[in-house]
């Protein structure tokens, strides 16, 4: 039986890639219905969507990129849970915020250096879970104050 964080990790990514497939579903409809409303063969439309798809167009790219960002997401996701049980395993108590980009947010560049709890930050807002301008491309972290454990990453 999956843990309740793997099951919502499972959860929210099947939503993100329906949602992403709905969204693609939608922008090819629009696409051919433009294109035949400006007098575009069945073949032409074709071709245009064969190379879109090729080529990374605007629709596929597009498509692609999402789900691209999806998985990584996904990954960041099960990393971030992976720590912090592993945090709480220790009796980690408090997490400073850490911004990682060299331009972050304002809303990151704001928490930059802040030190609270866990629970203070779940109600706040955690990195990638949607608060901040930066949203889920959040790349910001936390450091957990007297951790002395391994830090290594496994590869």
């Amino acid at each position: 039986m999956p843990e309740p964080l793997e099951e919502s990790l499972s959860i929210i990514v099947a939503s993100q890639f329906s949602n992403i497939a709905a969204q693609t579903t939608l922008d090819l409809q629009g696409l051919i219905t433009m294109m035949k409303a400006n007098g575009m063969s069945d073949t032409a439309i074709k071709e245009a969507l064969m190379n879109d798809l090729t080529t990374g167009g605007r629709l596929f790219g597009s498509f692609r990129n999402q789900v691209k960002n999806t998985v990584r997401s996904g990954i960041r996701i099960a990393g971030n849970n992976a720590s912090m049980t592993r945090f709480k395993e220790e009796g980690i108590e408090e997490f400073v915020w850490v911004t990682v980009s060299k331009n972050p947010c304002p809303d990151c560049a704001a928490r930059a250096g802040e030190v609270a709890t866990m629970e203070y930050w779940e109600n706040v807002g955690v990195p990638a879970s949607g608060f901040s301008v930066c949203q889920g491309n959040c790349k910001c972290v936390f450091e957990a104050l007297g951790y002395k454990g391994d830090t290594t990453i496994a590869r």
